[in-house]
């Protein structure tokens, strides 16, 4: 887990079908947080977010709650995680994020 704790709860989010339901208040916590003028984000951290927020979109929308969320929201989860693995100063991340990826652009 993360040190974030909507980050985290993101991250539980994805584990179950069931949980999904629960993702417009998940995204709501997440949008919250990375608009906080009081903490600033990184440049890495937010981009960490928008991937989040992004999942909770795709998430609830999966789950057929109304009203749904930008239907191409999927499809800007591997450009928005590509550059946070480009980005990012940790091998671990970098590693996971490639694995979940499917590889980089030029690999696949």
């Amino acid at each position: 887990m993360s040190a974030v704790p909507e980050i985290d709860e993101a991250l539980l989010l994805t584990e179950t079908e069931e949980q999904w339901a629960h993702a417009r208040e998940v995204f709501d916590r997440l949008r919250h947080r990375s608009l906080d003028k009081a903490a600033p984000l990184t440049e890495e951290q937010s981009l960490l977010f928008t991937l989040a927020e992004l999942v909770a979109k795709v998430a609830h929308n999966a789950a057929d709650v109304r009203p749904p969320f930008d239907h191409d929201s999927g499809w800007r989860i591997g450009p928005v995680a590509y550059r946070l693995s480009a980005s990012a100063d940790d091998p671990q991340l970098q590693g996971r994020l490639t694995q979940a990826l499917g590889g980089w652009p030029e690999d696949v």
